[in-house]
């Protein structure tokens, strides 16, 4: 199971689309705008989405954001084609991200540095057949990602910045009543990005930016116990697997008070055709190898999502956000979907307002709507319901997911 924990932090920390919990609005504005805030940046976590809109950001000074969000994933529903109906639990969490960019300190030159949290992500199941693969599990991911980006013309910016990702994450699965299986493990890896911008008119932008594939080394401990005739097992686990790179291409188009955006995020998940992990010790045993040691394949291919943004300045106080995007999934088929890692197309439907108090002080509060998709899934069971006994697919669909999310911002100059 450490391979269910490994694929759930790529989910988050790489904020993709694996799982249908990917988020990837890690500020105030990017929830407002469905994350197409990437070819021009309103505020500080252009350091996050953009670090070459640092240099075309209005104010020089040094530019604060902190903000904290609140999500709610709705039960998501399992109707096996033979009638058994299953029900995953909700999940709330709270996090916070922050984005600071400096000043000039030396000329065409600033900095920025991100500490992006995709949330803690959780997904639990009681019912046997799911609790067998996917009972509990809750993880956290950090992102810490400097950057730094340099002014080759008035109008053409270029940036670089390293990416350090952190993740931490438990599951529990159960074997029908006769043991219990838990996982716990954490990694930090290293990646890069870089990003450009161009600005043909003063008005227009076109941008660009690439996160490179990251190789997730996880290791962590595993607890099997009491699942007779499985040997029981304590003792550590290691997994590694690559987080996809993903490209983005941005414009922008400002027309009097308002801002038009459109980005489009290609992801290469087909890097990604499953996972294997090691046990330090293992026992030689047929059942243990089945359950827990065999290779688990996924058939992946890359996704393209497509996001769209309007920002409009009621006054000078006020500016009004909207946002749309449409979301690919990643599996090609049934058998690549799981009660884990439930995968689907994704719509989301976002709207944010930021208030100026002052000249250096301003507040946003926005919110993001996503519907997942209803899709066929063919999964792992054990027959008849009983443990031990041979696994065989359950085929079935997966009923349309929900997904809130709320945020409040705090922007500051100094």
């Amino acid at each position: 199971m450490v391979k269910k924990i490994a694929l759930s932090f790529i989910v988050s920390a790489s904020l993709l689309n694996a799982a249908g919990y990917k988020i990837p609005e890690q500020s105030s504005d990017s929830l407002a705008l469905s994350a197409s805030n990437v070819a021009t940046s309103f505020g500080p976590d252009a350091a996050y989405y953009n670090p070459a809109n640092m240099m075309f950001l209005p104010d020089t000074r040094h530019y604060f954001e902190n903000t904290v969000a609140w999500f709610h994933i709705a039960p998501l529903k399992f109707k096996s084609n033979d009638g058994r109906e299953f029900k995953s639990n909700k999940f709330d969490s709270l996090a916070t991200t922050f984005h600071f960019v400096s000043p000039e300190y030396y000329e065409n030159w600033r900095f920025g540095l991100s500490l992006a949290v995709p949330a803690a992500v959780g997904i639990g199941w009681r019912d046997n057949d799911p609790a067998f693969t996917g009972k509990h599990f809750k993880l956290k991911v950090v992102e810490l990602n400097p950057s730094v980006a340099y002014r080759v013309t008035d109008n053409f910016a270029i940036a670089a910045g390293a990416r350090a990702v952190y993740s931490k994450g438990r599951i529990v699965t159960e074997l029908y009543g006769k043991g219990d299986r838990a996982i716990w493990g954490d990694g930090i890896d290293y990646g890069y990005n870089v990003a450009m911008t161009y600005k043909p008119t003063e008005n227009w932008s076109l941008a660009a930016t690439y996160r490179s594939k990251i190789d997730l080394n996880l290791k962590g401990s595993a607890d099997i116990s009491k699942a007779t005739p499985v040997p029981n097992y304590s003792g550590s686990a290691s997994v590694s697997i690559p987080l996809p790179a993903v490209l983005t291409l941005a414009t922008s188009y400002k027309i009097a008070d308002t801002t038009l955006l459109f980005a489009y995020d290609r992801t290469y998940w087909s890097a990604f055709s499953g996972y294997d992990f090691e046990y330090d010790g293992a026992p030689n045993n047929s059942i243990f190898a089945q359950l827990f040691d065999n290779k688990v394949e996924r058939n992946y291919r890359n996704t393209n999502t497509f996001r769209f943004g309007v920002a409009h300045d009621l006054n000078e106080k006020v500016r009004l956000m909207a946002g749309f995007v449409y979301d690919q999934k990643a599996a090609k088929d049934a058998k690549s979907s799981s009660f884990d890692l439930p995968d689907s197309n994704s719509r989301a439907y976002s709207l944010g307002v930021n208030y100026k108090f002052s000249e250096n002080l301003e507040l946003a509060f926005s919110g993001l709507y996503q519907t997942r998709q209803s899709t066929n899934a063919s999964l792992k069971v054990m027959k008849n319901g009983r443990f031990p006994s041979v696994s065989e697919d359950m085929s079935g669909e997966f009923e349309k997911g929900k997904i809130w999310i709320l945020g409040l911002g705090l922007k500051y100059k100094f």
